[in-house]
C-alpha cells in the first residue's frame, strides 16, 4: 500500500526541510569555517577542496569537481592558492603526462588531519542529542535522501519537470490552500 498520499510536506518557513538543512548546514559550516579561517588561513573552498584530496587522492581536478559544487575556475584558483600555502602538491601523472595529479603535501596532510579531528568533534557534540536509535534512524534516512537528491535535483531543469509532475497535485494544493 501506497502511503504517500496521507503524508504531508510542511509549509511553513521554519518547518520546511530545505530550509532547516540550510540552517543547521549553515551553523556547522560557519563554525568550522571560523576555525581553518582563522587558525590555517583557509576559505572554506580550500578546505572543500583540501578535504576531498585529502580523502579521494590523488586526483585530478575535474575529479574534484565531482565531489565540490564549485565551477571548474574556482577549483583551479582554489587549487593555485593551496599549491601556494604548501598544503597541495600537482604532479604530472606518470602513465599520461597530460594529466595532473593533486595530492595533500606533508603539511596538507597535517593541517587536514587536526581539522578533521575539529569536523568530527563538532558533528559529535551536533549529533549527541540523539540517542543511538536515533542516530541510526537518522543515517538511515540520509542513504536514501542522497541519492534521491542527486537523481531528481542534479538534471538540468530538474525543478520543471519535478513542478510539471505535481503541477495539479490536490495534496499539495490543499496544503497551500491551507497557509
Amino acid at each position: 500500500m501506497n502511503v504517500r498520499s496521507t503524508r504531508w510536506v510542511r509549509v511553513d518557513l521554519d518547518q520546511r526541510t530545505t530550509y532547516r538543512f540550510s540552517i543547521i548546514l549553515k551553523r556547522l559550516i560557519d563554525c568550522l569555517a571560523e576555525m581553518h579561517q582563522s587558525r590555517y588561513d583557509l576559505s572554506s573552498n580550500g578546505w572543500r577542496v583540501m578535504s576531498v584530496i585529502g580523502r579521494f587522492g590523488p586526483l585530478a581536478a575535474v575529479e574534484v569537481a565531482k565531489y565540490v559544487s564549485l565551477e571548474a575556475d574556482k577549483i583551479t584558483r582554489t587549487v593555485d592558492v593551496l599549491v601556494k600555502q604548501g598544503l597541495v602538491l600537482r604532479r604530472h601523472d606518470k602513465v599520461d603526462r597530460r594529466r595532473v595529479s593533486l595530492s595533500l603535501s606533508s603539511k596538507g596532510k597535517k593541517v587536514h588531519d587536526e581539522i578533521e579531528h575539529v569536523r568530527y568533534a563538532l558533528e559529535y557534540e551536533f549529533l549527541s542529542v540523539l540517542d543511538d536509535g536515533e542516530l541510526a534512524m537518522l543515517y538511515k534516512i540520509l542513504d536514501k535522501l542522497e541519492p534521491q537528491a542527486r537523481e531528481i535535483f542534479t538534471p538540468k531543469d530538474a525543478w520543471k519537470a519535478i513542478f510539471e509532475k505535481h503541477r495539479a497535485n490536490p495534496q499539495i494544493e490543499h496544503a497551500l490552500s491551507k497557509k
